[in-house]
């Protein structure tokens, strides 16, 4: 297993090195974002351990995941305090420390945010499995109400934000952002306890997602008719059709769940086995694309 992961990381450098980029250099941006993205599920592996292939394994690392990026969300913000503070107290004395702060604290510093943040979800787990659940309960009804808030003024104002690209690219890490808190409440879950009320409350983040991913969908495909394919419109259509299908996979069971028909053990199932359509994915158009549409 150690040799197949290192195998993989070393194939990727060595490839995505060798790798041309020309001008508009839209394949590189999108590896430059899936790439870390798979060499992450990975690194699961490595996480998991033998367990890999069960579906308990892989929801510990769904659940390392999710604290992960919550107490490297808020380390990285105490992150950005210190280099306002060092900006700061330097101007003070006439003395511009930007370029020290945007060349060295940000990089050193997002690179052991990373590494502390590892290592406090590991070493301190009492503690983060009693806090990081009450962030995500906190955020999960804040996220529906801006997202049903949302979809109102969409309706009544008529405005549609998905006729540039920006703001699709904006709402699918929106749409991945929600489904990743469905995910770590999923996880934090006891998946032998009765319906909660954020179960019902998961459900309905869930629906409102889909609402939206459909509009985003409608948007891509008016693009494509209308400009043509692009590499970052031919990914746009691709992460948009995998996250509506594992929504509308989360959302069938989760009714079938309510009315007792299935046990919780099975959306935990679905979900995990779903890890690997996106792996799949990342790697495609971290490797594929590039190659498909002439490393442009």
């Amino acid at each position: 297993m150690v040799a197949m992961i290192l195998g993989i990381f070393a194939a990727a450098a060595v490839l995505i090195n060798v790798y041309p980029s020309h001008p508009p250099n839209n394949t590189e941006l999108l590896t430059a974002l899936h790439l870390p993205l798979f060499l992450w599920l990975i690194t699961g592996i490595a996480y998991i351990g033998s367990d890999w292939r069960s579906s308990q394994g892989r929801m510990n690392f769904i659940r390392f995941t999710g604290e992960s990026v919550i107490y490297g969300t808020l380390i990285f913000c105490g992150l950005i305090v210190l280099a306002i503070f060092t900006q700061a107290i330097f101007f003070a004395i006439q003395i511009d420390a930007s370029w020290f702060i945007q060349n060295y604290l940000i990089v050193y510093g997002a690179a052991a945010v990373a590494m502390i943040t590892v290592y406090l979800v590991e070493t301190k787990k009492s503690v983060v499995e009693n806090f990081a659940p009450i962030l995500a309960k906190i955020f999960s009804p804040l996220f529906l109400i801006i997202m049903i808030a949302f979809l109102v003024v969409l309706i009544f104002s008529g405005q549609s934000p998905f006729l540039e690209r920006d703001y699709l690219i904006a709402f699918d890490f929106m749409l991945a952002l929600v489904l990743g808190l469905v995910l770590y409440t999923i996880s934090a879950r006891n998946p032998y306890a009765k319906n909660r009320l954020f179960d019902y409350l998961n459900l309905a983040l869930i629906l409102a997602a889909m609402i939206i991913d459909v509009i985003a969908l409608s948007a891509i495909l008016m693009r494509l008719s209308t400009f043509g394919i692009t590499p970052n419109k031919l990914a746009a259509l691709g992460e948009n059709l995998i996250l509506l299908f594992n929504l509308c996979g989360l959302a069938w069971l989760y009714c079938r769940f309510f009315l007792k028909k299935i046990d919780f053990i099975k959306i935990e199932v679905w979900q995990t086995s779903y890890l690997y359509v996106y792996a799949i994915w990342f790697a495609s158009v971290a490797f594929i694309f590039p190659v498909v549409f002439g490393f442009n």
